[in-house]
């Protein structure tokens, strides 16, 4: 199955005003109280499926992206890889939060997930992306994702990421994911910075929470790892808290 969904959030006056939403299964893009809503419409994605989504964030405009569910990513019956390319696009002063549900990659599946991101000098990004291998007892699939990251003509941020049954051998080792099935991680820009941010370290049992900063200190990438969303997702809280606290002082 191939798949494409478009979404373009502009500032009419005072507000932000979606011009453009245009999707087909299984994206399904919903404008809701909340912003916008991505609804599973279809199962998967399945081994074969290709899908791409665009949001574009026009000059001043500030949206917020979410979703209703996580996405499973499932085996074909044919077998065969899956993937998923988002791309986003934020402009002059412009404020995008993009915080979907987890992406869970079950027994068999093979799935790549590629986001590609550009931004003016002067936006504003948080975006969040949590990872889950297989479901409950059960081997994960195999998962590559991409991150390329750009801020106005010059590279923020290029990252990979290749865990799961197939992967190369340590993904599952100290230096990535020691043991843990669930990875979270943030992507914080701000043009004011982020320079009296304090990673604090987490309380949470099992859990690994680590940030980076980038570049000038205007952006900072957070990771976390643990057993499940729920100890992973507290600890993310916790330092998402903090960089909030930080832009604001």
């Amino acid at each position: 199955m191939r798949a494409s969904a478009r979404a373009v959030a502009e500032r009419l006056g005072d507000r932000t005003a979606l011009t453009t939403l245009a999707s087909q299964p299984p994206i399904v893009l919903r404008q809701t109280d909340r912003g916008l809503t991505m609804v599973t419409g279809a199962a998967g994605p399945l081994g074969g499926d290709r899908t791409d989504l665009t949001v574009s964030v026009g000059d001043g405009a500030s949206l917020d992206v979410g979703s209703a569910g996580a996405a499973l990513a499932l085996p074909g019956v044919h077998g065969g890889s899956s993937s998923a390319t988002v791309t986003l696009r934020v402009g002059a002063g412009a404020t995008l939060n993009w915080q979907p549900q987890p992406l869970i990659v079950a027994a068999g599946a093979d799935h790549l997930a590629v986001l590609d991101v550009t931004l003016d000098p002067t936006a504003r990004l948080t975006l969040v992306e949590t990872l889950v291998l297989g479901r409950y007892g059960e081997q994960p699939g195999h998962l590559r994702t991409r991150w390329r990251i750009r801020r106005g003509s010059a590279p923020l941020l290029a990252q990979d990421l290749d865990v799961g049954t197939g992967a190369p051998r340590g993904w599952d080792g100290p230096a990535v994911l020691g043991g843990a099935r669930v990875l979270a991680s943030v992507l914080a820009v701000d043009p004011l910075g982020f320079p009296d941010y304090d990673a604090q370290r987490t309380t949470e049992p099992g859990v690994r929470c680590e940030a980076l900063p980038l570049a000038d200190l205007s952006a900072v990438v957070l990771t976390a790892v643990g057993p499940d969303t729920v100890r992973v997702g507290r600890a993310l809280e916790a330092a998402l808290s903090g960089l909030t606290s930080a832009v604001s002082q």
